[in-house]
């Protein structure tokens, strides 16, 4: 993992059973032109020096090309197969693969004012400077590198694909992976996502959206999902990688198993580009959908690690889809945002959830979702308020959901030997 809570699993669970918050003022995080002015001052992002460790781990990346999602792939990849005991080339590596979601490619500013003169871009003297481009420009790293990149370091040949569906992506890469697996048509694969939009015109997008949160004071306290003082979500950065492995392939290996992906399940919604529809039905179908791919009851499902994005549309509709999959267990059932935490990672932030989520399986422990002081009443769930919870988990859904109608819900198990 790679979030603004930091750079291990370890500490990264440890902070988010504790409840500790990695959103802090933009200026202290990252040094971006015009950040004191930015309309956005609370960010969770990865601090300089957990990124300064990334860069030194990779030495042989170029400067020129060290674009923050791919670094932090790189990482997350890396310290997954090390506990997967994977990093070495064995086995029949073309049986290994890389399923990984990526947002959108950034365009630099500074790039676009660098060869415009007078209104007009300057075409022949950016043919001729092309090597100055900005390392995180998508001239240099297109959505794909990343699993690109992956693959051709850590011998992983076989299936190979980049998921870009918004917010929903990471998830949708997981469940992908799931499947390629189940199909046979490999034995392990590294899946997940990492993302990074904490740039001006990330930053400002979502402004225009009206789904950021601009304010400037407490800002710790500023990412607050199911909470009737919402104030709109909290941009993050980072990566979750997850290595994905067929049972009998993991037995014979001898690998520590934290749980068993059991089912997934994705949906659209088709009724806007920016906005859930109200009544939460296309939630409701991804995870009705991922319960049937596992062949599990709604009785099954102790917790959902939920969106839970801290805007009203998402946080009405989401608890609407609970309550009309799972009826009258719907507040028996504890639910927890992680973006309360670490922000929200867009296009990877099913990968850290998944984590988190697989965890509570794993442990018996769920994470709170922090500053949920005033509950809105239109969200009448049991969302693990401010502290952790001790709770037997026997199996847990993972939901994310993206602009564009885009839905995708994945479950995690205690395994069943």
């Amino acid at each position: 993992m790679v979030t603004a809570l930091g750079l291990e699993v370890t500490g990264n669970w440890e902070n988010a059973l504790a409840g500790v918050s990695g959103v802090a003022r933009l200026a202290s995080r990252m040094a971006l032109p015009g950040a004191l002015s930015c309309p956005v001052q609370a960010v969770a992002a990865v601090n300089d020096r957990d990124w300064g460790r990334i860069i030194d781990e990779f030495p042989e990346e170029p400067a020129s090309m060290l674009e923050r999602r791919t670094m932090f792939t790189l990482w997350a990849a890396q310290k997954a197969l090390v506990d997967a005991g994977l990093i070495n080339p064995a086995g029949q590596r073309e049986r290994y693969g890389a399923v990984l979601a990526a947002g959108l490619g950034i365009n630099r500013l500074e790039d676009i004012a660098r060869w415009t003169n007078g209104g007009e871009f300057d075409l022949p003297g950016f043919s001729k400077e092309v090597n100055r481009v900005c390392g995180d420009s998508i001239i240099r790293n297109n959505s794909n590198r990343a699993a690109a990149v992956i693959a051709r370091r850590f011998s992983l040949f076989g299936p190979n694909a980049t998921i870009t569906t918004a917010c929903a992506s990471a998830t949708q890469a997981i469940g992908t992976a799931f499947r390629i697996i189940r199909a046979g048509e490999a034995d392990v694969v590294a899946a997940g996502g990492a993302d990074s939009m904490i740039n001006p015109v990330g930053l400002v997008f979502f402004v225009l959206l009206q789904a950021a949160c601009t304010g400037s004071e407490n800002v710790t306290q500023l990412c607050r999902p199911f909470d009737r003082k919402r104030s709109g979500l909290i941009m993050g950065e980072g990566a979750g990688i997850v290595i994905l492995e067929e049972y009998d392939h993991a037995i014979k290996r001898g690998s520590h198993i934290y749980a068993e992906a059991a089912g997934y399940g994705s949906s659209m919604d088709a009724y806007q580009v920016t906005a859930p529809i109200p009544d939460g039905s296309g939630a409701e179908a991804s995870m009705r959908a991922a319960l049937k791919d596992a062949a599990m009851g709604t009785d099954a499902i102790d917790y959902i690690n939920a969106h839970g994005t801290s805007t009203r549309l998402n946080d009405e509709a989401e608890t609407a889809a609970v309550m009309r999959l799972f009826k009258d267990r719907a507040k028996d059932i504890a639910v927890s945002s992680s973006k309360s935490m670490i922000g929200h990672l867009l296009a990877a932030s099913g990968g850290p959830e998944f984590i988190f989520t697989v965890l509570s399986v794993a442990t018996d422990q769920i994470h709170p979702t922090i500053n949920l002081t005033h509950p809105d009443p239109k969200c009448g769930l049991d969302y693990v308020p401010l502290i952790k919870r001790s709770k037997t988990v026997r199996a847990a859904i993972s939901n994310s959901f993206g602009f564009g109608g885009q839905n995708a819900s994945i479950i995690a198990k205690k395994l069943c030997v």
